[in-house]
């Protein structure tokens, strides 16, 4: 006896055989890439792409993923030569790297400083100095008064008619206040101090470690 199949049964036949040819495996597309060729003047250099050492010039690198890419040339005794290349699928990117010597550098050699004897008769005027406080002063009111004591000596061998100087008072790389102070006349060997007073608007709170004074601009008539 022969079967037969019904029409239900054809359909459902024809159902999974649907199913089934639905299923089939599909081969994944090839991945996109290129090639990038790099020559180099003189040749032999290291290439890297991507930081990832590829051989050395000439040569051709393969199977370069598509997209933005860094090529850097690398040998010894010339500048690093970089650049950009942008890779397309199928093709092949052509870099030629012009080095530039790196130059040669001779040693540098210094002679020792040479100590110059100022002429006879010659004024040289050494200053130095701090300041503080007058007694009883109130730090906390603005602008408050400073005393700057100031020392100046005549190491020379000629005597200086008139000595000024410029007393400097520094807070956090800034010049807060000064004043200029007259030192008179200074002999050959002499020595002379002087107190000023100068009112200065300092930051609050601050202590006297906070403030460096400097001494400029000196000034000597002979």
């Amino acid at each position: 006896m022969t079967y037969h199949p019904g029409p239900a049964e054809i359909l459902i036949i024809l159902i999974v055989a649907s199913s089934l040819a639905g299923c089939t495996a599909t081969t994944p597309p090839a991945p996109e890439t290129g090639s990038v060729q790099v020559t180099s003047s003189p040749s032999g250099a290291e290439v890297y792409l991507d930081s990832e050492y590829r051989g050395t010039t000439p040569v051709t690198i393969p199977s370069v993923a598509a997209g933005n890419h860094i090529v850097e040339v690398r040998l010894t005794g010339y500048e690093r030569w970089t650049a950009p290349v942008t890779v397309t699928t199928g093709s092949t990117a052509t870099l030629p790297a012009l080095l530039v010597p790196i130059p040669a550098t001779l040693p540098v050699t210094f002679a020792p400083a040479k100590s110059v004897t100022p002429p006879p008769g010659t004024p040289q005027i050494h200053v130095d100095g701090y300041w503080t406080y007058p007694p009883g002063t109130d730090t906390t009111v603005n602008p408050v008064l400073l005393i700057i004591h100031t020392e100046a000596f005549n190491v020379g061998s000629g005597d200086a008619r008139e000595v000024t100087v410029s007393a400097n008072l520094w807070y956090e790389g800034r010049m807060v206040c000064w004043n200029t102070v007259y030192l008179g006349t200074l002999l050959s060997g002499g020595h002379v101090a002087r107190d000023s007073m100068v009112s200065c608007t300092l930051p609050s709170p601050i202590t006297s470690a906070d403030i460096s004074i400097r001494f400029d601009n000196l000034v000597v008539s002979a």
